[in-house]
């Protein structure tokens, strides 16, 4: 599976404001409970829960926040491009401006690993952030990954 099989227009925002991890986190949460339903505060205290195991940021400007959810069916992404990096504690020290948050349900373990393994292959591709990062728009951002997506097939 490829990151477009997880994402739609209204799964990416690009020019994101951004001052903190816990701001740019609570606004992807609250994205993603829109998107689904899901309440907003516990979509939150489970990214939370789970960055506090560990930085979620991976190196190169990205991070892929995730958690689990009882009540969702399949698994959902949310792909961010930052206006402005913001710390991350990631790996490498460097500061994040891709953040693909990756929600998936409590019982479907395989498929949500295939996602954020799908995510990680495709992000960490110097070329496709960079290109990520140029864009404006979420449909733009959507056709950079899909000829990334074809080129890396």
């Amino acid at each position: 599976m490829s990151i477009i099989d997880y994402l739609d227009t209204n799964q990416v925002l690009t020019g994101v404001p951004s001052r903190s991890k816990k701001q740019v986190i609570e606004e992807l949460a609250e994205r993603v409970a829109a998107l689904t339903g899901l309440s907003k505060r516990c979509l939150l205290d489970m990214v939370i829960r789970r960055e506090r195991l560990g930085s979620t940021g991976i190196g190169g400007g990205i991070a892929i926040p995730h958690a689990v959810h009882d009540d969702l069916t399949r698994t959902i992404a949310l792909l961010a491009v930052l206006e402005t990096p913001v710390d991350f504690d990631a790996l490498d020290g460097q500061p994040v401006d891709v953040i693909c948050l990756v929600v998936g349900p409590t019982n479907d373990d395989t498929n949500n690993l295939k996602c954020i393994a799908s995510v990680t292959r495709s992000l960490q591709q110097a070329s496709t952030c960079d290109e990520l990062r140029s864009v404006k728009s979420p449909e733009a951002l959507l056709r950079c990954l899909q000829v990334f997506g074809s080129v890396a097939a």
